[in-house]
């Protein structure tokens, strides 16, 4: 062989080592940053999310309320149950027992425990027949002392609801606090800094958490060498030491359970009635409301040729949590407040507010009786006039949602929603929505309710709830 094959063959070898190295290396590069990222779906975006970190949402997103959870007997069932009949002498609201066996729903406390003991006192609460659902945001704004009390209260009383946005980031800065105390000296640095920025106790609704001397203080405590080794183990955009990380190191283990357990969204088969933080969509906004994977665009197929009216409309209730992607996103149903133009999501003012999308489509259901079915579709032969425009019925059933979040808007009822941020957190009211025998009754019951039976007082007004049902709001000052 050759002087001059042998340096050719030198240079292949050396060549394809260094080839091989350099490929090595950009694959591992890769492989490590795809190993810290994975893909989510937040605020109608792609987003690639750092998992260097453990998963600190603890999301628990459904729970389908069971008729014991959700006890539903209407008013004509009742008084068949006692052998009576009804009377306008006869207050509809208790059996012969005199129990309530009312459903009350309570919207964003707070941690405004005066408040919420105030409204339970003016409706009488009982909790051995009553039923208590929170919409969340349960804690936070309105101080830690208070958020600590709102949490007994609803952990041990096993009080039913569902996680707002506020709930959340307290959940998040636990789970935190209980991953930095796993690490090696994270318990000594933990109790270090805690002891030398004690809990500020102060209603906080105001709290700027951009302000300037907010990140001086900032800068100056991740200066010091004993927090600086810390630094990169806080999620970025994480602050500490406001108001959702005091509530988080305030709270017990019990409380922080209780909050893990919250779903991100209710429903309640027998009430035909979603609950949820923010809001939901009846329809993918991207798409037209009649485009076939609209889940209210079709009756949902099933086995028979014949199937009920009852078990279509409890296959689309599930189909609106299954087939609209943006019901799929916790961040959504946590958030959101409107839907722009495009169909994005917005927790801001911009757009449509969502309780208007979800209320158009409900109208235009037109239920099972005009329509000749198939598996799959339904024939649109009814129509409505609405400004003029005529628009073609949806073969769907009409569902109620209750929520909070918004309370700009306020106290916010329509026809098949109800909205119960009255704004407690700033000193306005605390609304709860009370559901009783007559909130659940069908038309053929034909039992006609007076609203004067409905209100004590001018906080206190009458509703149309559900298919041919009443309703009721209370509501006390903050």
């Amino acid at each position: 062989m050759t002087t001059s094959t042998q340096d050719t063959q030198r240079s292949l070898v050396a060549g394809s080592v260094i080839t091989f190295f350099l490929l090595f290396v950009f694959i591992t590069g890769v492989s490590d940053e795809l190993k810290h990222r994975r893909t989510t779906f937040l605020d109608g975006k792609q987003t690639n999310l750092d998992t260097s970190f453990p998963d600190f949402s603890q999301y628990n997103f459904l729970r389908t309320l069971s008729t014991e959870e959700f006890p539903i007997r209407t008013l004509s069932h009742d008084l068949c149950r006692n052998g009576m009949e009804f009377t306008s002498s006869r207050p509809p609201f208790s059996t012969a027992d005199g129990k309530h066996d009312r459903i009350i729903t309570v919207g964003d406390i707070h941690g405004r425990n005066d408040s919420l003991s105030a409204l339970l006192d003016k409706l009488s609460y009982d909790p051995r027949s009553d039923t208590l659902i929170h919409v969340g945001d349960i804690v936070t704004k309105g101080g830690v002392s208070g958020s600590v009390a709102v949490l007994s209260f609803l952990s041990s009383n096993n009080i039913t609801g569902v996680r707002g946005n506020n709930d959340q980031d307290v959940i998040e800065w636990r789970a935190w606090r209980n991953w930095i105390r796993s690490l090696p000296g994270g318990r000594e640095w933990l109790d270090k800094i805690d002891r030398e920025h004690p809990v500020d106790d102060d209603e906080d609704e105001d709290e700027d958490d951009d302000d300037d001397d907010d990140d001086e203080l900032r800068v100056a405590f991740w200066s010091e060498p004993s927090n600086k080794d810390w630094e990169d183990k806080v999620p970025k955009g994480w602050k500490l030491f406001q108001r959702h990380y005091n509530v988080a190191r305030a709270m017990s283990q019990e409380h922080y359970d209780y909050l893990r357990s919250l779903p991100i969204v209710m429903h309640a088969p027998a009430g035909h009635t979603y609950f949820v933080h923010a809001g939901m969509l009846a329809a993918d906004p991207k798409r037209e409301l009649e485009h076939p994977k609209q889940p209210l665009s079709h009756w949902p197929a099933t086995r028979s040729s014949k199937p009920k009216g009852a078990v279509l409309r409890s296959l689309q209730e599930v189909a609106l949590l299954e087939d609209v992607p943006q019901n799929k996103d916790p961040w959504v149903l946590m958030n959101m407040r409107s839907v722009t133009d495009d169909g994005s999501i917005s927790k801001g003012k911009k757009g449509t507010p969502w309780p208007e999308l979800w209320n158009d489509v409900m109208d235009r259901c037109g239920g099972i009786t005009d329509y000749k079915l198939s598996s799959t579709t339904s024939q649109l032969a009814m129509s409505t006039r609405e400004g003029g425009v005529k628009q073609s019925r949806l073969p769907c059933f009409p569902s109620m949602i209750v929520y909070g979040h918004i309370a700009a808007r306020g106290l916010d009822v329509k026809r098949w929603s109800v909205g119960l941020d009255s704004g407690c957190v700033y000193h306005r009211r605390l609304s709860a929505l009370v559901l009783d025998k007559a909130s659940f009754l069908v038309p053929h019951e034909g039992v006609q309710l007076e609203d004067a039976m409905r209100a004590d007082d001018e906080h206190s007004p009458s509703l149309q709830y559900g298919d041919d049902g009443r309703a009721r709001i209370v509501s006390v000052e903050c």
